[in-house]
């Protein structure tokens, strides 16, 4: 991208220039693209960091209970779609149809809604609503490290809760909130759901949806340019942040308070603020999940936008479902099947490869593999997706050609889910003892005879697993089918999206139901083949070390 920034017009056959760059940093709608981007992605960090530690600390750090419960539903929170969510609070809160807003006119008379949640702030707050889970797992993995005898320590020299809070357990969970920061901040900044839902018909865009409309013009010719100069600025960034971050890594030591002896978890009484929790706890779900998800059936069952009321039950029908266009959902679901089963496998065997170099080779520089592997998670997918785009446009052609095939979207998805997969398979390889293999290479087994008879055996449920995650992932993706899809290569998704931006809006929730319906039995299998596992979910990443803690999401 950086390269292509220098191209006139973004093509690789076009002559040096500067222009786009000049173009970027003169053009005052860029600069607000980049304002807006920025409160976006802050205020994302502010809710998904608050919301997300204090569960965290509440489940791992007082008596509340509950959970392997919480987890379990955390877990479930990260799968669930991020346009479905916006969708839900959209019902909710937009200014002129939504629900809470409409009453809140009708009771107090006011001319229009108090609560506009498709304004920038109302995105941001969306978006770290579901982030909060991510940064609940990877901050909860990281509680479990830490030794309760530093804190018991403290307790014991006098210092209360707060201030224990304060000037122990957080600066010992620095690290894993500096990397969930990091990792929420570039998933912002490439998810294209929220802005496009929730930003694109009032005309706020932020750096993904800006990406999208200059790459997809209404009309005239596309001109890759300054998007490409823009997109190249932004890698720098995002390799900025992850240099940050492994210079924090690099430093971790200090952070290192686990010990084999005395290790006990310090667990804080609630007592009469144990009510106060459990309206903490009940309201997130409530807010995050349970209602939005209301909203949508309920808009679903409408021929058009209404709140419940006895009035708009007289209207209620399964027509959108009856009415929908089958062939164009059964294309999409297709195309999801197509992906759900070819870029998981694609990523998790090309994880087991690098994985397999860097912890069971001697090669010198065995560990650019695993870098090579986090890049495309250092890189937000928007710019990877595009960045794919421009590669295929330009130099595949003919037989050959990947531009809006399926093919593109598997490799493109299978290279961006190799950082959660390898994170899973070095901590699943360095826990098989070598000793095993070299027993096996003594009996005279051959190198590809004891990894396909000794470690793939003993690797099979970390594959299931990972395979399973990346496969929910995969389906609920909307930013690499939306840059890279065409007609032929419809999603779940993108059918959803499309019909919502044409104005259909109870045909986009059955579609975004049937999605759910789905996803349902894999889920289900997801959770069933992982009972048993101490903190299922995305947070082993984290706890197998390394940059790429996370979902890959």
């Amino acid at each position: 991208m950086t390269y292509l920034g220098f191209r006139e017009n973004g093509s690789p056959d076009g002559a040096l220039t500067f222009d786009n760059y000049t173009s970027l940093f003169g053009d005052s709608q860029v600069w607000e693209v980049v304002l807006n981007t920025l409160i976006y992605v802050a205020v994302t960090q502010v809710v998904a960091l608050t919301l997300g530690t204090a569960l965290a600390l509440l489940v791992e750090r007082t008596d509340f209970g509950w959970e392997r419960t919480i987890n379990t539903a955390m877990v479930l929170r990260i799968l669930i779609p991020g346009f479905f969510t916006a969708m839900g609070w959209i019902f909710l809160f937009h200014p002129r149809v939504g629900a809470v807003n409409q009453w809140l006119m009708e009771w107090f008379g006011l001319s229009e809604g108090p609560v506009n949640i498709t304004s920038l702030i109302g995105m941001g707050f969306v978006e770290g609503l579901g982030l909060s889970a991510l940064v609940f797992v990877m901050v909860s993995s990281s509680l479990r490290s830490v030794d309760g005898s530093l804190e018991e320590a403290a307790r014991a020299s006098g210092a209360g809760p707060w201030r224990v809070l304060r000037r122990v357990t957080l600066p010992l969970i620095y690290p894993s909130m500096l990397g969930a920061g990091i990792f929420t901040a570039t998933i912002a900044i490439s998810s294209l759901d929220i802005p496009l839902i929730m930003g694109l018909s009032n005309g706020i865009h932020v750096f993904s949806s800006y990406l999208y409309v200059a790459t997809n013009p209404s009309v005239g010719v596309t001109e890759y340019g300054v998007p490409a100069a823009f997109s190249g600025v932004m890698i720098l960034l995002a390799v900025g942040f992850s240099l940050w971050y492994l210079r924090t890594l690099k430093s971790a030591r200090k952070y290192q308070v686990v010990t084999g002896k005395g290790y006990r978890p310090a667990r804080v009484p609630l007592g009469r603020w144990r009510w106060a929790a459990w309206l903490f706890v009940g309201g997130y779900f409530l807010w995050s999940a349970v209602l939005p998800f209301l909203m949508v059936v309920w808009t679903s069952l409408l021929p058009y936008v209404q709140k419940p009321s006895a009035e708009a039950l007289e209207h209620v029908s399964f027509d959108n479902y009856r009415n929908l266009d089958w062939d164009y959902v059964l294309r999409g679901l297709e195309t999801t099947v197509k992906l759900m089963l070819l870029a998981p496998t694609l990523a998790v065997v090309l994880s087991l490869a690098f994985s397999y170099v860097v912890v069971r080779s001697r090669l010198r520089f065995r560990y650019l593999y695993d870098f090579t592997a986090f890049l495309p998670q250092a890189v937000p997918s928007t710019i990877f997706a595009f960045s794919a785009m421009i590669a295929a446009l330009y130099w595949t052609d003919g037989w050959y050609s990947l531009y809006g095939t399926l093919a593109i979207l598997v490799i493109v998805m299978a290279l961006i889910q190799v950082a959660f997969g390898t994170r899973m398979f070095n901590a699943g390889l360095v826990q098989i003892h070598t000793e095993l293999e070299e027993a096996a290479a003594m009996a005279g087994a051959s190198t590809w005879a004891t990894v396909r008879r000794v470690t793939l055996p003993l690797l099979r449920p970390v594959a299931t697993y990972t395979w399973l995650w990346l496969a929910l992932l995969t389906l609920r993706d909307l930013t690499v089918p939306t840059l890279l899809g065409s007609q032929d290569t419809l999603t779940l998704s993108v059918a959803s999206w499309m019909l919502y931006n044409t104005g259909q809006v109870g045909a986009s929730s059955a579609v975004t139901l049937l999605m759910i319906l789905f996803m349902t039995p894999v889920v289900v299998l997801f959770l069933v083949l992982t009972r048993g596992r101490s903190g299922a979910g995305p947070g082993a990443g984290a706890r197998a070390g390394g940059p790429a803690g996370g979902t890959g999401l």
